[in-house]
């Protein structure tokens, strides 16, 4: 009796170590047959779906990482004496900026400006043009050597305003001259003009440079670049008004361009490029 009963045992015992083997040459054959009809981009997701278990983090503001370059102290310390001093302009300037901006857009409202003279704002003209020359030597600075701020970004304003000096002494002198000295203080009020409105048209974009990321860097230096072309035919359109105007004569608009607008440019460019 005791013999019969091991003999069940074993046999029951043997059936079910079968039954386990087969279960896993069936797990392992279902393991293989998915494995089979996965295609690899179907594991690639399998994969990201397995693993992604923390959720991403998000900013509860407009985030964008600034750069923390070496620049960034000096890109703010120009930003900050930029916005004082052109507040103290937009303050105490009586209406300048927007009276240089107008003047810019419409010969008429130089005759506002002419009226009132320059002298008696020399402070506030002189603060505006050194705003702008500062902008243009730091944006002209970057498209030659890559830098904002050097040696050369300061000879850049130097020659700037010796520029703007040396041409505000021709046309007085040309002006005391032949005679023409209404025709003179008229170009002396658009080359103030001019001269300080192009730096500060282009400050929004320049002063941008400083902080965005290095894919919208061209984007910005090609609209500045427009911009400036844009007001150097505004300003060439407002010459020959002027000559035409007061019936100069050709001759002397063409030595006028090409010593005193055509050369320095030459000079500038050979100087960026």
């Amino acid at each position: 009796m005791k013999h019969t009963n091991f003999i069940h045992m074993y046999q029951l015992e043997k059936i079910q170590n079968s039954v386990q083997e087969d279960s896993v040459q069936c797990a392992e054959s279902d393991y293989l047959w998915l494995q089979e009809d996965i295609s690899v981009s179907d594991k690639a997701e399998l994969l990201a779906d397995t693993f992604e278990i923390c959720p991403s983090v998000t900013y509860p503001m407009p985030y964008s990482r600034i750069d923390t370059g070496k620049n960034l102290i000096h890109n703010l310390i120009f930003t900050i004496i930029f916005l004082v001093i052109f507040a103290t302009i937009r303050l105490r300037g009586k209406n300048l900026i927007s009276g240089i901006i107008y003047a810019m857009a419409q010969r008429k409202r130089t005759v506002l400006l002419l009226n009132e003279g320059i002298l008696p704002n020399l402070v506030f003209y002189s603060m505006g043009l050194i705003l702008s020359f500062s902008v243009l030597a730091v944006f002209l600075s970057y498209l030659s050597i890559g830098s904002f701020f050097s040696i050369y970004s300061l000879a850049l304003f130097g020659s700037l305003l010796f520029y703007h000096l040396t041409l505000l002494f021709t046309v007085y002198f040309l002006g005391w001259t032949f005679h023409a000295r209404q025709i003179a203080n008229e170009f002396i009020v658009n080359l103030w003009t001019f001269h300080i409105g192009s730096g500060l048209l282009i400050s929004p974009f320049v002063m941008a440079l400083f902080f965005v990321q290095e894919k919208t860097v061209s984007q910005l230096v090609t609209a500045t670049i427009i911009c400036l072309s844009l007001l150097m035919m505004v300003k060439i359109v407002r010459w020959f008004a002027i000559f035409f105007h007061y019936k100069v004569s050709i001759l002397y608009m063409i030595l006028y361009f090409c010593a005193l607008e055509l050369l320095p440019l030459l000079f500038l460019y050979k100087a960026v490029v």
